[in-house]
């Protein structure tokens, strides 16, 4: 099915479709289009919109790592980590 002139719908796409059309379905997805992509039927790849609540928990969980990482070892650590305690957090 050839989509020139028109916007791709949400919905199934062929892999050769979306192989020749790719360019085309990214400004779709740019504007909030979720297309499925299969191989012989079946679906095999979702390409939606980036979800940009995701780039804040990302952003938010690197500042909180970062903190930690700055507050370092507590005084008096004298290594002996094992495997439990890396896991017990």
């Amino acid at each position: 099915m050839c989509w020139e002139g028109m916007p791709m719908p949400d919905g199934l796409v062929s892999a050769a479709e979306a192989n020749r059309d790719f360019s085309k379905m990214l400004r779709d997805v740019e504007s909030g289009a979720r297309i499925t992509i299969t191989k012989d039927g079946k679906p095999v790849a979702v390409l939606s919109p980036a979800d940009a609540s995701m780039n804040v928990d990302r952003s938010s969980a690197h500042r909180r790592m970062m903190a930690m990482l700055s507050q370092g070892l507590p005084l008096g650590f004298c290594g002996g980590v094992d495997r439990d305690d890396v896991h017990s957090r």
